[in-house]
């Protein structure tokens, strides 16, 4: 079978799709985590260097005023194990999507 071009979907029996705004967010989302999670320790979760990276790189407006990215993995690592497996990073990505609605209402 042939590669299809990032963003674009086989479904079983029908022609490639383009993913949706939405559908190429969230995939977006995935990649990046696999990215990060995948340079040390464990393969699949985020060591604080790799959340620290992330953010930096990949949150640096969102994220700046958080005065603590230790205390902020702390309270999102629920199992308490010094790593945020994807559940755990979801919930960030949560919160900041909560915050860009509020910012977003507030405005109108």
């Amino acid at each position: 079978m042939a590669e299809l071009p990032e963003g674009t979907e086989r479904t079983e029996g029908t022609e490639p799709t383009e993913l949706t705004e939405l559908e190429a967010a969230i995939e977006r989302i995935v990649t990046v985590f696999v990215t990060f999670a995948a340079k040390e320790g464990r393969k699949g979760t985020l060591s604080t260097g790799e959340f620290k990276e992330l953010v930096r790189l990949q949150l640096p407006n969102m994220m700046k005023d958080v005065p603590s990215l230790e205390e902020k993995m702390s309270e999102l690592d629920v199992n308490n194990d010094e790593e945020l497996r994807f559940g755990e990073f979801w919930r960030l990505v949560g919160e900041l999507a909560k915050a860009v609605r509020r910012d977003k209402a507030a405005k109108k």
